[in-house]
C-alpha cells in the first residue's frame, strides 16, 4: 500500500474517493432496501436494479465524452451537483402517483452520473498528482470502503428510526433521500473550494476516430494475451453467482419470517451489512492483497475462489434454521463478506492484467463493462427465481452455481507475465 501524499492532497483526495463510492452504495444496496420497504416484490426489485448496470457497460463511451468535452474538474463537480439533484428528485418522487417510474429513472440517472464521475476522478487524479512520486493507491480502497459503511449504515439506520417514529414508510424515506441530497451538496461545495486546478483541457474530440483506434488496439492486445479465450470467459462468468447472491442477501435479511426472511429491521440491517459486513470486506481485501504480494497469485488463486464461494453456504444454514440471534447473523455475514473481499482481489487483478499497456484506462473500462454485463445478466431472473423457489432452495441453487467460478478458473493459465503483474500491481 503506497502512502506518499503531500499536504494539500489530503484536503481533497480522501473526500473525492469517498464521493466516488457513495452513489454506487445508494444505487445497488440502499435501493434494494428502499424498494423492499415500499412494497415491491423481489422479482421487481432485482429486475429494476439490474438495469442500473447499463451505464457501467457504456463506460468506455462515457469516458470518451469526458475526454472530448470540458475539463475533468468540471465533470467531477458537475456530476456531484447532479447527484444531489437526483437524490432530491427521488425524495420528492416518493409521494407521487408514479413513484415507481420516477424513482427508478432518477436512480438510473444517479448510476449514470456515478460512472461519469468515476471516469473523471480517475483521469483527474493522473493530472493533479505528480508523476514523480507514487500515487497513493491505498487511500482509494480505504475511502471507497468508508463510503460503503456510511452509505449503507447511516441511511438505513435513519430510515428505520424514522419509520418507528413516523409509522409511515414514505415519509421516512423522503427524509432519508433529502439527507443524502444534502450530503452531496456539502461535498460539492467543499470540492468546489479545495479541488486543485491542474493544466486540464479537453484535448481529444469525440469524433476524432480515436475511439475506433483504441478499440482495435484493445482487441489486438487482449487477443495477444496467453489463453485469452479462457481469460474472457473468466471475466464474464466468474461473478454470475455473486450477482445472484448480493441482490437477494439483504432482502433475505430484512424480509419478515412469513416470507422466509430473518425479519431484521432497517437499523439492524445497517449494522449487519453497513458495519460488520463492510469492515469484514475491507480486511478481506487487505489480506488478499498481502497474500498475493507474499506468495504470488498462482498459490493464492484457489484459496481465493474457495473464499468467495463456500462461505455463501452459511446462508443455507440461516434460511433453514430461521436464526434470530443478531450475533450469529453478524458472524455469518462477517465471514461471508471477508471471503468476498479476499476472493474478489484475484478478479480485480485479472481486470488490471487485461488492461495493461497502451490506452490502459480505456482497456480497463472495456474489461469493467464485461464484468458489469455479467452482473446485470445474473440479476434479470434472480428475484423471480427466489420467489418461485423460496429463500432456502434459492441459496442451494447459488451454492450449485458456485461451481462455475471453479470451472472458469481451472482453464486459466497464470503465466510469468501475469504473476509479475500481480505482484507489482496493488489491488488495494
Amino acid at each position: 500500500m503506497n502512502i506518499n501524499l503531500q499536504g494539500r492532497d489530503w484536503l481533497w483526495l480522501p473526500s473525492v474517493y469517498f464521493t466516488r463510492g457513495l452513489p454506487y452504495v445508494i444505487v445497488f444496496l440502499v435501493s434494494l432496501v428502499f424498494f423492499n420497504r415500499m412494497g415491491l416484490s423481489n422479482g421487481e426489485i432485482t429486475l429494476r436494479t439490474s438495469w442500473f448496470f447499463i451505464p457501467f457497460i457504456l463506460r468506455p463511451i462515457l469516458g470518451r465524452v469526458v475526454s472530448g468535452f470540458a475539463t475533468k474538474r468540471t465533470w467531477l463537480l458537475a456530476m456531484e451537483a447532479l447527484m444531489a439533484l437526483c437524490m432530491y428528485a427521488v425524495s420528492v418522487s416518493i409521494a407521487s402517483e408514479y413513484w415507481e417510474l420516477l424513482t427508478n429513472f432518477f436512480l438510473f440517472l444517479t448510476a449514470s452520473t456515478a460512472v461519469v464521475h468515476d471516469v473523471a476522478v480517475a483521469r483527474f487524479c493522473k493530472l493533479a498528482i505528480s508523476r514523480k512520486r507514487p500515487m497513493f493507491s491505498g487511500i482509494h480502497s480505504i475511502f471507497l470502503m468508508m463510503s460503503v459503511i456510511a452509505g449503507m449504515g447511516i441511511p438505513l439506520v435513519l430510515a428505520g428510526n424514522l419509520e418507528v417514529l413516523n409509522r409511515v414508510v414514505t415519509t421516512s424515506w423522503n427524509s432519508t433521500f433529502k439527507l443524502l441530497s444534502l450530503t452531496f451538496v456539502l461535498l460539492f461545495v467543499y470540492h468546489l473550494m479545495v479541488v486543485p486546478r491542474p493544466n486540464d483541457k479537453s484535448s481529444i474530440p469525440v469524433r476524432s476516430g480515436l475511439t475506433r483506434r483504441w478499440w482495435l488496439e484493445t482487441k489486438t492486445t487482449f487477443m495477444s494475451l496467453p489463453n485469452y479465450v479462457a481469460l474472457f470467459c473468466f471475466l464474464l462468468l466468474f461473478l454470475i453467482p455473486e450477482g445472484m447472491f448480493f441482490r437477494i442477501a439483504p432482502l433475505f435479511l430484512i424480509d419478515p419470517g412469513s416470507n422466509g426472511g430473518l425479519s431484521l429491521s432497517p437499523q439492524e440491517l445497517g449494522l449487519v451489512q453497513g458495519s460488520v459486513g463492510a469492515f469484514a470486506a475491507i480486511f478481506g481485501c487487505a489480506f488478499g492483497a498481502t497474500c498475493i504480494r507474499k506468495w504470488g497469485l498462482k498459490r493464492c488463486i484457489w484459496p481465493m475462489v474457495c473464499a468467495i464461494t463456500l462461505p455463501k453456504m452459511l446462508y443455507i444454514y440461516l434460511s433453514y434454521n430461521f436464526v434470530s440471534t443478531l450475533s450469529i447473523i453478524n458472524i455469518c455475514v462477517g465471514i461471508e463478506q471477508f471471503g468476498f473481499g479476499f476472493g474478489i482481489t484475484a478478479y480485480i487483478l485479472f481486470l488490471i492484467y487485461s488492461s495493461q499497456g497502451k490506452y490502459s484506462t480505456f482497456k480497463f473500462s472495456m474489461a469493467s463493462a464485461v464484468a458489469a454485463f455479467s452482473l446485470m445478466m445474473s440479476g434479470w431472473f434472480t428475484g423471480s427465481l427466489q420467489e418461485y423457489l423460496g429463500y432456502r432452495k434459492f441459496f442451494v441453487i447459488v451454492a450449485i452455481a458456485n461451481v462455475l467460478p471453479f470451472i472458469v478458473t481451472a482453464f486459466l493459465e497464470i503465466s510469468k507475465q501475469l504473476e509479475t503483474a500481480a505482484t507489482e500491481k496493488d489491488p488495494m
